[in-house]
């Protein structure tokens, strides 16, 4: 299966990266903090489907990171500093 930039999700305080459809699949199946959220209830509808090959590697992962981000287990790392800086000469370029 496709694999994905890994993001990190936080079920029950405990980091989770999720990186493929397979391990979107194995994060939904565990509590979450809105089980009956329909967020939620896509993604897990999108991987399966996705699992079937109904449906795209992309959109699933997208579903599932979208459910992730609305019940606010999906943590985001600063940038590096090298990556600022990065972004400074690029802004400074346009």
């Amino acid at each position: 299966m496709t694999a994905f930039v890994p993001i990190t999700i936080y079920l029950n305080h405990r980091p989770m990266v999720v990186a493929s459809i397979a391990g979107a699949a194995k994060a939904l199946q565990q509590p979450w903090p809105f089980m009956d959220k329909p967020s939620r209830l896509e993604a897990i509808r999108m991987i399966e489907e996705c699992l079937a090959g109904h449906c795209s590697h992309q959109a699933a992962f997208a579903a599932f990171e979208a459910a992730a981000s609305e019940q606010g287990l999906l943590k985001r790392k600063p940038p590096s500093v090298g990556l600022r800086k990065f972004d400074g000469v690029a802004e400074d370029l346009l």
